[in-house]
């Protein structure tokens, strides 16, 4: 007799729908596994410091670049107005409140980034 009849035919394609289901399952939970754990990782407070600051540079970069794009800007043409704006700044008498906010608002970024380093650590070590 045929083994082939039409009754095995659809059970081996349902055999085979329901094995290609089965991986598909498995690696979609892989798959969510890993994107957990990654959505894990980067909400960690250190994480967090470094792509904010990441993105806070990145913006301010590009404002400064926008400032700064004049026709024909570069490094020819920008250096005799910083040197300009530095020699005001010491006939002025601004270059010490100028270093004085630059070293005020480097200690409130420098104790930030430590306080969320002590906390990303603390947090670790509790969850261990």
């Amino acid at each position: 007799m045929n083994d082939e009849s039409p009754t095995s035919a659809a059970v081996l394609t349902l055999a085979r729908r329901k094995e290609k289901l089965i991986r598909e399952g498995a690696n979609f939970r892989v798959g969510m596994r890993s994107s957990i754990e990654l959505v894990g990782n980067n909400l960690q407070t250190d994480t967090l410091a470094r792509s904010i600051i990441s993105q806070l540079t990145g913006t301010a970069y590009s404002a400064l670049g926008s400032l700064l794009r004049v026709k024909g800007a570069n490094l020819q043409t920008l250096v005799p107005i910083v040197v300009s704006g530095v020699s005001f700044a010491l006939k002025a008498r601004l270059l010490r409140p100028l270093l004085r906010t630059t070293a005020v608002v480097g200690a409130v970024g420098a104790g930030a980034y430590f306080l969320f380093r002590r906390d990303g650590r603390a947090a670790k070590d509790e969850s261990v």
